[in-house]
C-alpha cells in the first residue's frame, strides 16, 4: 500500500512538473518573441538569452538583468515607431517579480512572496505578449 502511495506520489510530482516546464517554455517562448520584434538598435539583449532562464540559481539572479533590459529595449522600440508610451513598459513589474523571486525561497514568508511573485507573473506576461502584438501589428 505504502508503494502505490509513493508511486502515485512521483506521478503526481512529475505531472506538476511538466505542467510548470510547460507555462515556462510559453513564458520565455513569449519574451523571446518580444524581442524578436524589436529593432537591433533598439533590443538590449539578443532574443536567445532569455533561454538562460532555465539554469538553475542562476535564474534568481539573471531576471534583474533580463527583464529592465527587455523593458527598456520595448520601449525604444515603442518610440522609435513613434507609437504611445506606456509608462515603465513592465519594468517595475518585472523588477518586482525578480525581488519576490528571491524572498520566496526565505522560510515562512516565502508562501506569500510566492502567491505574490504568481499574480505578478501573470500580469507582466500578459504586457509582454500585448507588447509583442501591439509591435507586430504596426510593421
Amino acid at each position: 500500500m505504502e508503494a502505490m502511495i509513493a508511486g502515485v506520489g512521483i506521478v503526481f510530482f512529475l505531472i506538476i512538473l511538466l505542467g510548470v516546464i510547460t507555462v515556462a517554455v510559453f513564458y520565455l517562448l513569449t519574451l523571446s518573441n518580444l524581442l524578436k520584434e524589436i529593432s537591433d538598435e533598439n533590443r538590449q539583449v539578443p532574443a536567445v538569452n532569455v533561454w538562460l532562464m532555465f539554469i538553475p540559481l542562476f535564474n534568481l539572479i539573471y531576471p534583474f538583468i533580463l527583464y529592465p533590459k527587455i523593458c527598456n529595449s520595448t520601449k525604444s522600440e515603442f518610440e522609435s515607431r513613434k507609437l504611445d508610451s506606456d509608462g515603465d513598459f513592465g519594468k517595475g513589474l518585472g523588477l518586482a517579480m525578480a525581488i519576490l523571486g528571491i524572498v520566496g525561497i526565505i522560510p515562512v514568508i516565502g508562501g506569500i512572496a510566492g502567491i505574490a511573485h504568481l499574480i505578478i507573473f501573470i500580469v507582466f506576461w500578459v504586457k509582454m505578449a500585448g507588447y509583442k502584438n501591439t509591435l507586430k501589428s504596426s510593421k
